[in-house]
């Protein structure tokens, strides 16, 4: 089982969305998902219900935050039941982040990349790195730039990943772009791909410039979570090869 960490001591900073994003990709490629949602705003879990409210079927393992003296056991758990386990972290810098770090195999900070963003980003990624020497090993991390936009790259964009760089701290080359469709898989409890789904049905017979409007920022949505989960499993392949 490979387990990715989403770590931030940020609150807001898109873990729970990029958590979201990465989970329903990996599951459309055929395999099978856990997701610990240790954020005290249980976004995932609530995700989950929503669904369950509603009659759609739930395609993760989705489990709510446990506590500190229960975490461990917790992951052992679902050890031996999904390909993957996904842990989106609450906003914070404690034990269970620790705990969190020492079980994966790799850790993403996702930030908004902005000077008082890559500050707290910096955080996290030094939290890794003392993890990692308490345990005696590396531990697998990158930065992952979020809430982008689709157009222009700014120049705080460019200043932060010449910094990352001359820092020698590495930054995954897909970014999270600012889109509408993420944020309405949790307001309206849905897969993206249903969200794609369901405007292809709306459009139909609809005049080509029509489908196009509402069809491509959807497409585009979907290409960019494709994108970079891709480089996410990329990577873990990487570092499995190189251990």
């Amino acid at each position: 089982m490979f387990t990715i960490t989403f770590a931030n001591p940020k609150g807001g900073s898109g873990k729970t969305t990029s958590a979201m994003l990465l989970a329903e990709q990996i599951r459309a490629a055929g395999a099978t998902v856990a997701i610990l949602d240790c954020d005290p705003n249980q976004n995932i879990v609530q995700w989950g219900a929503q669904r369950a409210e509603k009659g759609k079927a739930v395609p993760f393992n989705i489990r709510p935050a446990p506590n500190e003296a229960t975490f461990l056991d917790t992951v052992d758990a679902i050890r031996g039941t999904a390909d993957y386990l996904i842990i989106d972290l609450e906003g914070t810098a404690n034990q269970l982040v620790t705990y969190a770090i020492s079980q994966s195999d790799l850790v993403l900070i996702p930030f908004e990349p902005t000077p008082m963003e890559a500050r707290q980003a910096a955080r996290a990624v030094q939290l890794v790195r003392n993890a990692g020497r308490m345990m005696s090993r590396s531990v697998a991390h990158a930065l992952m730039f979020v809430k982008v936009n689709a157009a222009i790259q700014t120049n705080d964009e460019k200043d932060v990943r010449k910094e990352t760089e001359a820092n020698d701290i590495p930054v995954l080359r897909s970014a999270i772009v600012r889109r509408a469709a993420y944020t309405r898989i949790f307001r309206d409890g849905f897969l993206l791909g249903e969200l794609l789904e369901q405007a292809r049905d709306e459009v139909k017979g609809s005049t080509a410039s029509a489908q196009e409007r509402v069809l491509k920022p959807l497409d585009a949505a979907m290409q960019n979570a494709r994108d970079y989960t891709q480089e996410v499993v990329n990577l873990l392949s990487q570092e499995k090869a190189a251990a």
